[in-house]
């Protein structure tokens, strides 16, 4: 039907072959480098237009503006899951470090939380360097349901919760807002309204996100995964092993890799009161 394929439009580095370095930043850290860079990009947007000093460009492109917020937001999310993602593969793969873990009974939890991992999954992984737990976390399927997300963490650890309740009842808000915009165009209907209680008094009006609430997200992010990184590390150091003859510094160093938790905006982490 067109004479050309949509991926001869990408840019010239999505044709780039993934690179694979060790020592590289923490799961958490690279989520949280890529939330203040969509952030950034919602700001510098919003001033350069601010500062064109033309009030008709102004008014004209408010709404494309708000376009580009819900698109950012849509990413945001796109970005924590993958973050969920790869930290429970992280930890997963990082099983020889922990004592008293034993293979046929993490896969036994694993097939009573759903994980069914077929064939194709398998092969369609050859020719790349990858680890048991990327495939693993793939083949679980409610990574928007952060109740779910606390049970499989729950597989590695028992009885932890990475997310209390009042996180996640944020999630679920932030997940359905994703939802509204990824496939409902950005309404949010009666039934998804009836979802989420702060959402009731929305229903059947049209999403209209600003750069304010961008910001807000991030912060609140930043709140929520570095919460959850200073409990997955508390239980990671519980089971660690200690090589003989590793010091403080190395073991300290292993486990920031696996579930530390930086960030270019550090002031991010501290919870805003009013």
């Amino acid at each position: 039907m067109f004479s050309e394929s949509l991926t001869s439009y990408f840019h010239k580095d999505a044709a780039s072959p993934r690179t694979y370095i060790t020592n590289a930043p923490s799961t958490a850290t690279v989520f949280l480098r890529s939330v203040v860079e969509i952030c950034d990009s919602v700001t510098h947007c919003e001033r350069a237009l601010e500062n064109s000093g033309d009030k008709a460009m102004i008014d004209k492109s408010s709404e494309s503006l708000r376009v580009f917020v819900m698109a950012a937001f849509a990413m945001l999310m796109s970005n924590f899951e993958v973050f969920q993602k790869q930290q429970f593969s992280e930890l997963v793969d990082s099983n020889d470090f922990m004592d008293g873990f034993d293979d046929l009974e993490l896969a036994k939890r694993l097939e009573k939380e759903g994980c069914n991992i077929t064939l194709y999954r398998i092969l369609a992984a050859r020719g790349e360097p990858r680890e048991p737990g990327q495939i693993v976390a793939d083949s679980l399927v409610s990574w928007h349901n952060p109740s779910r997300v606390n049970q499989y963490f729950q597989i590695i650890f028992p009885k932890i919760n990475i997310y209390s309740n009042s996180v996640i009842a944020e999630l679920e808000l932030m997940w359905q807002l994703r939802h509204s915009i990824v496939h409902t165009g950005g309404t949010i209907t009666r039934e998804d309204a009836a979802k989420v209680s702060s959402l009731r008094r929305f229903s059947d009006r049209k999403l209209v996100l600003e750069g304010s609430f961008i910001l807000e997200v991030g912060r609140r992010l930043h709140v929520i995964v570095k919460q959850a990184s200073a409990i997955l590390e508390r239980e990671l150091r519980k089971r660690f092993i200690r090589q003989e003859g590793e010091s403080d510094a190395e073991v300290d160093e292993i486990i920031k890799e696996i579930v530390g938790c930086t960030s270019p905006v550090p002031s991010w982490f501290e919870i805003k009161t009013t």
